[in-house]
């Protein structure tokens, strides 16, 4: 009779576990049947919420759905992070975002990062991050912004946000140029192009696409591209290697979702982004801001990822008194 009981009881079990991993695999398949929120941790108007949304044009057909971008400014994008590991781990809240979610970890603001969500993939490599000035500014070439900087401590105005990848690229170039600069913090890329042009700092760090019609016009001047080489699609930008002054500062973007999401979930909306990454009229589109679709896989995007953190380790202790 025990024996009996126990072949019932197991029975039970077992039909249950199957009854829910049938159901379970049921659902993945007809992910996504509703609407996707993509969070973007940053303002309008800047590169990585013009590059979702140009992205996400495209993935709405791959996926069958629309696409929805959400922007959830504030903390260095830490709170559209948050948002999205805390929301539910069914595949309808991801996020778009790039390297600048390791900063704020680096710099002690926060204890999370990249690694506390789901990485879904990579999309985009973006090697257009210029140096830029104002035409009225003391410095025109890299020599000469390293001469004033030097000659002149806290009097080169560099515009970046507390805990952002401008704020990065500010305490690093201080090391790597041996200089001390005044790091302001007036936010985005959109506020850091409106600060300059009002003059009221005379550096910044931006995307040659987004500030490529101030440079045409002179009122910016394009110190150097700050990447080992040049960009292919705009072969003219010369590398502030060039100049002398070797800096590298690419970007990455990804699509991650909160940790844990079931990964048939995971790997259906990262072959969609794959299908986006190699279509022909996307990269026509993305050529337009010099940017080179790239896909990696969840597991090559993580490496990518954490090989980034480790190269951005090494600036880790200059966020101290910044």
């Amino acid at each position: 009779m025990r024996n009996n009981a126990l072949r019932t009881t197991f029975g039970l079990l077992a039909a249950l576990t199957f009854s829910a991993s049938a159901g379970y695999v049921q659902a993945n398949d007809k992910y996504p049947s509703k609407t996707v929120q993509v969070v973007v941790p940053v303002a309008p108007g800047g590169d990585t919420d013009t590059n979702a949304r140009l992205f996400n044009k495209y993935l709405e057909k791959e996926l069958g759905q629309s696409l929805v971008v959400v922007n959830v400014d504030g903390g260095g994008g830490t709170i559209g992070m948050r948002r999205v590991m805390s929301a539910k781990k069914d595949g309808y809240t991801a996020m778009f975002f790039h390297g600048e979610a390791m900063v704020p970890k680096l710099a002690g603001l926060v204890d999370v990062g990249i690694d506390s969500m789901e990485m879904v993939a990579i999309a985009l490599l973006d090697n257009t991050t210029v140096l830029a000035t104002h035409k009225d500014a003391p410095f025109k070439t890299m020599p000469e912004l390293v001469e004033y900087a030097k000659a002149n401590p806290r009097k080169v105005d560099f515009g970046m946000l507390t805990g952002g990848y401008p704020h990065l690229v500010g305490v690093a170039m201080q090391k790597q140029l041996g200089i001390d600069m005044n790091l302001v913090d007036v936010g985005g890329n959109s506020a850091k192009i409106v600060a300059l042009r009002g003059h009221k700092i005379n550096l910044i760090n931006v995307q040659y696409g987004i500030a490529k019609d101030y440079f045409s016009s002179g009122d910016f001047i394009n110190l150097g591209l700050l990447s080992p080489e040049r960009n292919p699609l705009m072969p003219d930008v010369a590398t502030t290697g060039e100049a002398g002054f070797p800096l590298e500062f690419n970007k990455f973007f990804f699509f991650a979702m909160p940790k844990g999401t079931p990964q048939p979930i995971v790997e259906k909306f990262s072959a969609a982004v794959k299908r986006v990454v190699e279509n022909p009229e996307y990269q026509q589109e993305a050529k337009k801001f010099f940017l080179t679709p790239t896909y990696m896989a969840p597991a090559a995007a993580t490496a990518y990822a954490d090989k980034q953190y480790s190269y951005f380790q090494q600036f880790q202790k200059l966020f101290t008194g910044q």
